[in-house]
């Protein structure tokens, strides 16, 4: 909520000391701490105050992702000095990280002697006027594909509005480390071009045919173009290797992937700048709440609602949305997904898009489908971790990588581990089992390896690249393998992190197998027959069970043994809307929908049950996906 801002700071003194029915002032003066909870750790926020006014709110600390969070930081801090209350709005796409200091400072100002509910009573909502504008194109979302979209029409000469639901660029493909594609200028100038029927059978294998092949066609034609044209704009991608990410299995697979150099934020900001620059209208804060249509059911514009509360309605020629899929509504994860499921990554993604689509007449594609990929922690995990080791705990992950016996919570072996680093389907894999968690097995042996030589010791996964460095952006942080060359090479005693970390409910300690199983709460008759069998396998050079190379297995022999629990990770929804080959939404028998095209995560057809397994086909589908909606959209009101 926020709320009048023209009032005087005597005024609002006087406000604030009539809520507090003292004569002294609303306040004990001074400085104080107080302590949230984010995404990944505590939030330390200090406020000082004076007796009747907040004069300053200032984030100390905080583990979330430094650029999802600093817009929450900025913004927040900022709202709750000039509304005099911390009943201020998240920042959308910054959930968690938007609670923590909100409740870091409600924890202050609760030192400074004064109530949330004391302060919220002097909430006043602004009165705000409706605004109404006329363009050509109007673009929902401004991730990925929304932002090609925009810039793509702009660049045709058409009038174009782009509306975002968050403070700044957030979504997917702020997150994303680089799109595919089989033919772009790079590709070609390496004599790395990928074969369209190897990208293709990959889409259908995934799919096994529940895709449209005509649109998955297409994309793949088009995707070297797409990358070329991003380049040209600003984007800064750059061709790298397969598996250089930490994806070990891909190694040898043909390099489809074009990584961000300045990571996905820099990108989506440098192209909305470039669409600006070109005239083109952008609304922050400014989520879409329905589409306008006429007499003929024709879509003919967006009703939005502004930062201030003002309704925004925006009378366009054509609507292109993209809204970056459902994955963190829970009602529609329940529906289309069943239970259990695991929310998306990007909590602003609430399927709004999708909705307004379906209320045009749009069909329905591809909704339960999901982009299950590696693995993660549960929430309450987390919060015992981060209050034990801050963000420290993050070096768990590295156990994610390598072929340690995973065991469900039935404590049964259930697929190959030297698949783990195939991370889209062994992400499937995992949601596929109970309680969607799987448990990693390893024992002191691996440890007293990895502390004497580092886990390089267990396989070498970056070696190749020595004399041949590679490096991109993911997540918005660095992913170079000279870095990873370093890491792996380097000996780490992981023992006194696990110790530490044991009794948060995520890693499990014991001197036999037995007693490890009571500690998971699992069979010990199961658990042993799943180490046994594993163990066997090594020992025989066949694994009867899973097909596993046997090499590669790690045995489960020497104790004390450990267990981290681990459980599944959803970057997002992949499907909603049926489109056709030119982004265009359509009704379920194929027939396109006046004046609406989907892009995205918001379109189905490109996947089947699962993400398809190469590197780049998210943000591929996305920035492509964009770009041709733009320029249908953009030639269609020009010949109209």
């Amino acid at each position: 909520m926020r709320f009048k801002k023209g009032l005087t700071g005597l005024a609002l003194a006087a406000l604030l000391l009539v809520v507090a029915g003292c004569s002294n002032g609303l306040y004990k003066a001074g400085t104080y701490t107080g302590t949230g909870q984010g995404k990944d750790g505590p939030v330390k926020v200090q406020v000082t105050v004076d007796k009747n006014k907040i004069k300053q709110v200032k984030v100390l600390s905080i583990h979330d992702n430094q650029v999802l969070s600093a817009e929450a930081t900025k913004k927040i801090t900022k709202e709750i000095v000039a509304d005099q209350t911390t009943k201020v709005d998240v920042v959308s796409g910054a959930t968690h990280s938007s609670n923590g200091i909100i409740d870091g400072a409600k924890k202050a100002l609760k030192k400074a002697g004064v109530t949330d509910t004391q302060l919220n009573k002097a909430a006043k909502r602004q009165a705000a006027k409706p605004k109404s504008t006329h363009t050509d194109v109007a673009v929902v979302g401004a991730g990925a594909a929304g932002t090609a979209a925009a810039l793509a029409a702009r660049q045709q000469g058409v009038n174009v509005v782009l509306m975002e639901k968050t403070a700044s660029p957030m979504g997917a493909g702020t997150l994303a480390g680089g799109m595919f594609a089989a033919d772009s200028a790079q590709q070609k100038a390496q004599h790395k071009t990928v074969s369209k029927k190897w990208l293709y059978d990959k889409y259908l294998d995934a799919s096994q045919g529940y895709m449209n092949g005509v649109l998955v066609r297409r994309i793949i034609d088009q995707s070297g173009p797409t990358v070329d044209w991003l380049n040209k704009n600003g984007a800064d991608m750059k061709l790298v290797d397969a598996g250089t990410g930490g994806s070990y299995a891909h190694q040898g697979d043909p390099a489809t992937l074009h990584g961000y150099q300045k990571g996905g934020t820099v990108a989506i900001k440098t192209l909305i700048k470039n669409y600006q620059h070109a005239g083109g209208k952008v609304y922050f804060s400014t989520p879409a709440q329905k589409l306008l249509t006429n007499k003929r059911h024709q879509v003919v514009g967006v009703v939005a609602k502004q930062a201030n509360g003002a309704k925004l309605t925006v009378h366009a020629k054509k609507v292109i949305i993209a809204t970056g899929g459902y994955g963190a509504n829970q009602k529609m994860l329940n529906r289309y997904l069943g239970k259990p499921n695991t929310k998306g990554q990007v909590l602003q993604n609430k399927g709004d898009g999708i909705k307004m689509a379906w209320s045009a007449g749009a069909g329905k594609e591809g909704l339960d489908t999901t982009h299950y990929f590696w693995e993660t922690y549960t929430n309450a995990g987390v919060k015992k971790m981060t209050q034990r080791v801050g963000d420290k705990y993050f070096a768990l992950d590295t156990f994610t990588a390598f072929p340690n016996l995973r065991v469900n919570t039935q404590g049964q072996r259930f697929s190959d581990e030297t698949d783990a680093t195939l991370y889209a389907r062994r992400g499937a894999e995992i949601a596929a089992q109970p309680k969607q968690t799987e448990y990693v097995i390893f024992d002191k042996s691996m440890l007293n390896k990895i502390k004497a030589k580092g886990t390089v010791a267990i396989e070498d996964q970056y070696g190749k690249w020595k004399h041949n460095p590679q490096s991109f952006m993911e997540f918005n942080e660095p992913s170079d393998t000279k870095t990873s060359i370093k890491q792996e090479n380097t000996p780490t005693d992981f023992a006194p992190l696990l110790n530490k970390l044991t009794g948060t409910g995520v890693v499990f300690k014991s001197d036999s197998i037995d007693g490890l199983a009571r500690q998971l709460g699992i069979s010990q008759t199961a658990f042993q027959k799943s180490v046994t069998q594993y163990n066997g396998a090594i020992k025989q050079g066949k694994d009867t069970q899973f097909f596993a190379n046997p090499k590669r297995l790690i045995k489960v022999k020497t104790g004390p043994y450990y267990a981290i629990k681990y459980v599944a990770r959803n970057l997002g929804t992949l499907g909603g809307v049926r489109i056709n080959d030119q982004i265009q939404a359509t009704k379920t028998n194929g027939t396109a929908i006046p004046n609406l095209y989907v892009a995205g995560a918001d379109a189905g057809g490109m996947y089947g049950k699962i993400y398809v397994d190469f590197e780049g086909g998210t943000l591929g589908f996305a920035y492509t996906s964009g770009r041709l909606a733009g320029l249908n959209a953009a030639t269609a009101v020009k010949h109209n």
